[in-house]
Parts: C-alpha cells; sequence; structure tokens
C-alpha cells in the first residue's frame, strides 16, 4: 500500500533522467511517506560492504535506495579569518531498493566539482536543494553501489548568529570567537542541516555508517564520530585525522569540530569498564568536572537496564552551539553557557548519553515520531537520577516533567505527541509535549503495566530496532502484544494519537451513619476528546495520620464512586504516587500534593495544581 504512495515520483524521475524535480525538501518528502511499515531488512547476498565491515541486511522499504555508509574527506583553509574555506570529498555507498538510473541527494552547499559513480565520471545536475547524480546504467534492486561528490565551499561564520535561529543557525561553521575568546570549529546538522554542506540522504530513518577524514592546520585538536584510527602530520603544517564510526547513525549525528584549547578528563564506568571522555574548555576544567563526573555512573545504569552501549566511544565536548546540548552519536556538544550553572547542567550529560539509546542507536522513521527519540530520552534520565539521587531528587524531575507538558498542553501552539501524517516540519514540535509529556507517558505505561515488565520491554525494544528506524505504530503494536489486554491501544489513542491531558474536578459527599463516601471526578479539561478520557487513577483519603486509597476507573465527562471509607476525611488527593499525566482543579474539596501551587497555564484561565518549578 506504502509503495504506492510513491508512484508518482518514481514516474517522474525516471522521465526527468539527471535532472532533478525534487522539493527544496529533497529525500526528506520520499524517505517518510511509508515508514509505518520499516521492517528489518532483507538478505543483501553480499550486496554491500563499508571501509571493511560486510553489510548483510539492507532496508527494502527505503525509496529507491538504503545508504550503507559515507566517507567523507575533508580540508579545512584558514586563510583570511572569516573567510574560511573547505573541499571536501563524499562517497557515499548504498543499496538499491528498485531498478534506477539516477540518484537524487540532499544538498543546498557550494559549487560541485565533479561527480563519480563507482569510479567512473558521472553527471550531475542541481535544483531546488537536490543533486540529481546519473548512474549511467540501470541500476538493480539489491544492487550495491558508490557514488562520488566532490565540492568546495566557505564556512558559515557562526559569530553573532542567534544560535537559537534554527532556520538560519548550523551546518560546518566557524566561530571567530567563543566564549573563552578563541577560534573553533564544528558542525551542527540538527535538524536536516547536513545538506548545507554534504551531498547525502538527510533524514533520520536513512541512517549510515561515517568514515570522517579531516585535514585542519596542525594546531587544532580534531575530534569526528567513532574511533580514532591515525593522525598523520603532513608537509604543509596541517594534520589529517580519521575517524570510523560503524554504528549507523541519523545525519544529523555527523560532527566534526576543531579546537586548540581542550581539556580533557577521561573516567571508567565501574561495572562495564567503559571509558568516558570530556572535553571542555581549558578554563572550564573544574565545571566539567562537576558536569560530567557522574557520567560513568549513568553509563553503568543504562547499560544494565536498557542493554549495552553499542558505540566506539562516549566523549563529550564544550562547544558554542544552542545553549543545550547536541547527542552527536559518540561526540557529544555541550553548549559554552552550560558551564555557568554546571550543577544544573548535569542533567543534560544523562540526556545526551541516554540518547545512544534512543534517537541515535534506534532512529526515528519520520519527524512525525520525534517523542520516540526526545520523549524517551527523558524517561531514560529520569530513571537514572530516580535510581543515582534517590526517590526525592527523582520525584523532583518528574514534577519538572510534568510541569514544562502541563504549560505546553495549554499553549497556543499544542498538538498531539504523534502528529498524523503527512511528516510535519519538526521545529513545529520541538517542545516540551514531544520531549516532558512523551517521558511522562513512559512513566504512566511503566507504573501501569509495572516496572520490571516494562523495563524488560525497553530493553528488547533497544535490542530489537538497534541500528533501524522505528515508527510509533511499532512501538504501540510491540507494547500491546507484550501486555495483551492492559489498556495500551486506549492510551495511545489518548495520549499520543490525541491532544490535552485530562483535568479532574473533585467533589466529595460523606454519609457518617452509612460510613461511605460519594466521589464525584468530572472533567473539565479545553481539549481531549469529546467523551472525555478514560484511564485508572488511585485517590488517596487522609484523616490525620490515617490514610486510604481506592482506585477509580474514570470513564466519561463525570465518574461517580461509592467509596467505603470509616472516616470523614479532611484531604483528598489524586494520583498520590503522581504517577499518572492529570491534572487536579484547585476546589476545596481537592488538596494539592505538597509543594505543587494553584495556577493558570497557558491560555487557560481555569486554576489547576502545578507541580513546583526546580
Amino acid at each position: 500500500m506504502h509503495r504506492s504512495r510513491f508512484a508518482w515520483w518514481f514516474a517522474l524521475t525516471a522521465l526527468a533522467g539527471c535532472e532533478s524535480t525534487s522539493s527544496a525538501q529533497g529525500v526528506d518528502a520520499r524517505v517518510s511517506a511509508d515508514a509505518a511499515d520499516v521492517g528489518d531488512g532483507s538478505d543483501a547476498a553480499g550486496a554491500a560492504s563499508f571501509h571493511g565491515v560486510p553489510v548483510t541486511t539492507w532496508d527494502r522499504t527505503m525509496p529507491d535506495v538504503d545508504a550503507i555508509g559515507y566517507e567523507v574527506d575533508l580540508r579545512v583553509d584558514e586563510g583570511t579569518a572569516g573567510s574560511e574555506t573547505f573541499a571536501a570529498e563524499v562517497r557515499g555507498v548504498f543499496v538499491a531498493t528498485r531498478a534506477l538510473d539516477a540518484l537524487s541527494l540532499d544538498y543546498e552547499g557550494d559549487d560541485v566539482d565533479g561527480a563519480e559513480v563507482d569510479g567512473r565520471p558521472a553527471q550531475a545536475a542541481r535544483a531546488n536543494g537536490a543533486l540529481t547524480v546519473a548512474l549511467g546504467r540501470t541500476v538493480a534492486e539489491g544492487e550495491r553501489f558508490a557514488v562520488t561528490v566532490r565540492l568546495h565551499g566557505r564556512l558559515f561564520q557562526a559569530t553573532g548568529v542567534n544560535p537559537n535561529d534554527f532556520r538560519a543557525f548550523g551546518g560546518l561553521m566557524a566561530f571567530q570567537r567563543n566564549r573563552a575568546g578563541r577560534k573553533i570549529y564544528e558542525s551542527l546538522n540538527w535538524p536536516s542541516k547536513a545538506r548545507r554542506w554534504l551531498p547525502l540522504r538527510d533524514h533520520p530513518r536513512d541512517g549510515a555508517m561515517l568514515a570522517m577524514r579531516a585535514t585542519f592546520p596542525s594546531g587544532y585538536t580534531v575530534l569526528s564520530n567513532g574511533r580514532l584510527e591515525s593522525r598523520v602530520d603532513n608537509a604543509d603544517s596541517t594534520r589529517t585525522w580519521s575517524y570510523f564510526c560503524a554504528t549507523p547513525m541519523p545525519t544529523y549525528d555527523i560532527h566534526v569540530a576543531a579546537y586548540d584549547d581542550w581539556a580533557e578528563t577521561a573516567a571508567m564506568s565501574e561495572r562495564h569498564q567503559r571509558a568516558v571522555r570530556w572535553l571542555p574548555y581549558a578554563g572550564d576544567r573544574a565545571a566539567g568536572e562537576t558536569m560530567f563526573r557522574e557520567l560513568p555512573a549513568a553509563m553503568d545504569f543504562y547499560e544494565d537496564t536498557f542493554g549495552p552501549f553499542r558505540w566506539e566511544q562516549a566523549v563529550f565536548l564544550e562547544v558554542p552551539i544552542f545553549g543545550g546540548g547536541m547527542e552527536h552519536a559518540t561526540l557529544v556538544s555541550m553548549d559554552e553557557t552550560l558551564f555557568r550553572t554546571p550543577t544544573r547542567s548535569r542533567q543534560v550529560s544523562f540526556h545526551e548519553l541516554a540518547h545512544h539509546w534512543s534517537g541515535n542507536l534506534v532512529r526515528i522513521a519520520t519527524w512525525n515520531d520525534f517523542w520516540l527519540s526526545e520523549g524517551f530520552t527523558d524517561y531514560l534520565t529520569g530513571r537514572f537520577m530516580e535510581s543515582h539521587d534517590g526517590a526525592a531528587a527523582g520525584l523532583a524531575v518528574w514534577r519538572t516533567f510534568l510541569n514544562s507538558a502541563m504549560a505546553a498542553e495549554r499553549g497556543a501552539a499544542h498538538h498531539a505527541m504523534r502528529p498524523a501524517d503527512p511528516e510535519v516540519d519538526v521545529l513545529t514540535i520541538f517542545d516540551a509535549i514531544s520531549y516532558k509529556k512523551g517521558a511522562f507517558v513512559l512513566r504512566m505505561l511503566e507504573h501501569r503495566l509495572g516496572t520490571d515488565g516494562f523495563t524488560t520491554f525497553m530493553r528488547g525494544w533497544f535490542d530489537r530496532h538497534g541500528g533501524g528506524a522505528a515508527t510509533t505504530q511499532t512501538f504501540e503494536r510491540e507494547l500491546d502484544a507484550a501486555f495483551t489486554g492492559r489498556g495500551v491501544p486506549e492510551v495511545f489513542r489518548q495520549f499520543v494519537y490525541g491532544e490535552g491531558q485530562p483535568t479532574l474536578e473533585v467533589s466529595t459527599r460523606y454519609d457518617a451513619a452509612a460510613m461511605r463516601l460519594t466521589l464525584t471526578l468530572r472533567q473539565v479539561q479545553a481539549r481531549g476528546p469529546a467523551e472525555g478520557f478514560a484511564f485508572p487513577v488511585a485517590v488517596e483519603f487522609a484523616r490525620g495520620d490515617v490514610r486510604e486509597r481506592v482506585t477509580v476507573e474514570v470513564r466519561g465527562l463525570s465518574t461517580v464512586q461509592e467509596v467505603p471509607l470509616g472516616f470523614e476525611p479532611t484531604s483528598v488527593v489524586v494520583d498520590p504516587d503522581e504517577v499518572t499525566y492529570v491534572a487536579t482543579a484547585c476546589t476545596a474539596a481537592a488538596r494539592c500534593h505538597a509543594g505543587y501551587t494553584c495556577a493558570a497555564l497557558g491560555a487557560d484561565t481555569q486554576t489547576v495544581c502545578t507541580p513546583p518549578r526546580q
């Protein structure tokens, strides 16, 4: 069914030859369209190898080709400050998923100097953000081939550009002055900016291995994804650094950085003996120790709980990006502003490390599935901090997540956690709904399905889908199969594919003679299912030191439940363990959790019990 959605594009490219007809989104639109049926791949029968690594499977549901890996030979020429240039040769190895005679790559960069297919000169044409290379023959389905593109251009001058302008900021960048007053180079390819300097299939679903060979003036330390294979001094006062990453990564993870004043520290995780390295600026060495010294403990927790670390290295470096962290596989970027508040910023380092399970290892199949990366990663972060810092500190983290999600739900840019097709611009869902609501819905599932069973499922999820891309529908289907009859589809329908957060207005009436309480929970949220949400929630009744709980199956806009109770409560608390994605309206009948306050959020005028801000 999904292949038919590509019929128009297949016919168009066959007619167009090497003239591109794709839009500025290039591969994005083509890669995402049939991602609902992402599979584990098919036998390639020795179809491909990359950098000495044999490739035995490939994803034949990918349109046109499945990218296997990219070899990038990059040379940066400093020249005049503010006018730095680069030249590159990019060799992509692909397996055809249908017979084709041309390959379209995303590319918005500077000049193309030539192209080759399997070592033979090839014609290349540019149009509308794409570079189309004529293959010179018909490549059969399942056949391996390589396309090489030679190019040159200018580095993006990032000094003075607002890093929060995600549409302007990014690509291969030079900063003339970082926070330490020194020149630094780096790339930033998220969300779809690898195409600004590299011709490739620039979509997170089409992951690939990477071999980076980068030549810079010899005074710089150069870092890239994967393991360092060689470092060679050249006669022209340059140095060439070669790295290789064998685990397929989304193209936004491709990273290279160069600087002359990092201060390196390394530590080993205790149980799994995994090295973790961090490289802050020399002047931020002490702040870096505060931010990163617990990473080995986080590494052990993630490996113990969610499966092995499958990457060549774990390195964290200080660079100027956009105020937070970026999960570049094996080489995480941490913005220099984080080092001003290192105690608060340690959580960012745990989050970026967790991405090596969600987002980097298991990629998202479409941008609409963004929460599978960021919501999952925040959930893993919350699990670690709860284990490492203690229950009280862990609860503070979950409360922070809930606070952010509640405000976003009630804001003007509200949306479903997994929007419906067509594929969205990810910047429209780059918010607390994808991140914090995603994490809290997983927390709700964990407690509803049982922590041990849910954790086992999540470990299996990373095992089954590691190195590939996954959809929300696949996650729902597998979770429902593992917990049949436990209401998984209902959770997804309401909290993942739907909008809003249930908000309960509580009222009670106590009959002392019958020792019975009538509890009424009325749903008063501004948006959500017309018939109301349906979910179980615990309610706690207290008087002094006496407490009793019941579980109420909320159904419909008003739920009434008779509760046998030997005392008239002075306090009624909804969701006492704070594990359900629900809010409580502020009324005289219901007490907020300790530390919560009554406040109106977003566009709503009704006050709700709001978690404390940390």
